[in-house]
């Protein structure tokens, strides 16, 4: 029975693609350490800061009601409609995807309609007014603050596979340029088609790329930076037959597996990361702990965990260059 059960415990492993990556990084340490000159340890998990709950990253709106005089007035144009709909049981419970899209509505439907009370007029429009400087917000909710999101940012499930290629992602791009023109385009009160919104936040959450990106760069750079660490107390001394087998595992694992994962991880990144930080921008202001995550994404951002990944893939390759130019090794070749 015991024998069944750990049977069944290893191919339930091996179907989950999720963390193949780190028995790739580990097996890369694993063998390092067979030498005698090297000892590395494999890195703890410190993952990087997860998505904050809903009400740490959710912006509060301005809540819009009318009375009964109000109501029965304004049912010649659509405002009373579409008050209605919110206001409704289903109404008051709307997630923030149909919420960004009745704000449009209302804010269309109050500027463009004909009221000759000129109190409420000026009421109504005041309304307007706010809503529109509370559009970026009523956008970053609709992004940030739905099922769709925690599982496009979610750290549990694990790294990007380690045969993903950008041709896999068109459709994620498709989306995130549709939201990004969304955003820019808040100002005109775009008229969106609630199906194909609604379609591109499905596709972000079957996606699962932004959670998998940072915890694939966070693993990634905690590996190479003890590698590199280790590397680089290494002398001269260590030429020869020791230098020789390092080599081997240096391209084994880092130059044939590592090396073409971490180049297609930035392949994808460079053209993900651009529209997913544009979006970060347009939903601004975001909450406090919104903001700290986000960060993390930055391409600039010198604390960013993406620009961390890339300073320790930089330092790992130079540390093993200096190795190899003290020992007059070239990688692909003989000494």
């Amino acid at each position: 029975m015991i024998l069944l059960v750990s049977i069944i415990l290893v191919g339930v492993s091996s179907c989950d693609t999720r963390f193949k990556a780190e028995a790739v990084l580990s097996q890369y340490v694993a063998d390092l350490n067979r030498s005698q000159f090297l000892s590395v340890s494999s890195p703890t998990i410190v993952m990087p800061d997860s998505l904050p709950s809903s009400r740490h990253r959710q912006q509060n709106l301005t809540q819009f009601d009318i009375g009964l005089l109000d109501f029965l007035s304004l049912q010649q144009c659509d405002v009373g409609i579409v008050a209605g709909r919110k206001n409704s049981i289903l109404g008051k419970v709307m997630p923030d995807s149909q919420r960004f899209l009745y704000e449009l509505d209302i804010i269309r439907a109050i500027e463009s309609c004909d009221i000759k009370n000129e109190s409420l007029s000026e009421e109504l429009h005041k309304i307007a007014q706010q809503k529109r400087l509370e559009l970026p917000m009523a956008f970053g909710n609709a992004l940030f603050n739905g099922a769709e999101s925690e599982a496009f940012f979610s750290l549990s499930n694990g790294f990007l596979p380690l045969n993903y290629s950008t041709s896999e992602q068109q459709e994620l791009l498709d989306s995130l340029n549709r939201l990004v023109v969304v955003g820019e385009n808040l100002a005109n009160l775009p008229v969106i088609d609630p199906s194909i919104f609604e379609g591109d936040l499905k596709i972000l959450m079957d996606s699962e790329y932004a959670g998998r990106l940072l915890y694939s760069l966070a693993r990634i750079s905690s590996y190479l930076d003890l590698v590199a660490s280790e590397v680089s107390l290494l002398d001269g001394n260590i030429c020869g037959a020791p230098m020789i087998y390092l080599k081997q595992q240096f391209e084994a694992h880092y130059v044939k597996v590592i090396q073409p994962y971490i180049g297609r991880i930035n392949s994808g990144a460079y053209q993900v990361l651009p529209l997913l930080n544009k979006l970060f921008e347009l939903g601004e202001p975001l909450s406090r702990d919104m903001q700290t995550f986000s960060q993390q994404f930055s391409l600039k951002e010198a604390s960013s965990e993406w620009q961390r990944y890339q300073f320790v893939s930089q330092y790992h390759a130079k540390q093993w260059s200096a190795l190899f130019a003290k020992c007059s090794i070239s990688i692909g070749g003989k000494s």
